[in-house]
């Protein structure tokens, strides 16, 4: 169940914030047990990018991160990550 945004926020009470912090809480909870069943599939991966384009993607970025570093060592490289999909239904 998703909370419906209040139209006078500024007016919630301090026992309406903790059960909507509540409910989110259980909210992530539950795509986390979702992610977990999807085994064959990893959670997530980093990303490197150089220029707007991907150079790297895995698990290992401690290993991999130095290593780009030594080859890229003028470049400005972005580290980033992605998701796995959930399936909602």
């Amino acid at each position: 169940m998703i909370a419906e945004p209040s139209p006078n926020i500024e007016k919630l009470t301090l026992p309406q914030v903790v059960n909507r912090l509540q409910t989110i809480e259980e909210q992530v909870k539950l795509v986390n047990v979702r992610l977990q069943f999807q085994s064959s599939v990893p959670r997530f991966e980093f990303l490197i990018e150089l220029d707007g384009k991907i150079i790297w993607s895995g698990l290992d970025l401690p290993i991999a991160y130095p290593k780009l570093r030594q080859q890229y060592p003028d470049k400005e490289l972005e580290i980033s990550w992605r998701s796995s999909p959930v399936v909602w239904i």
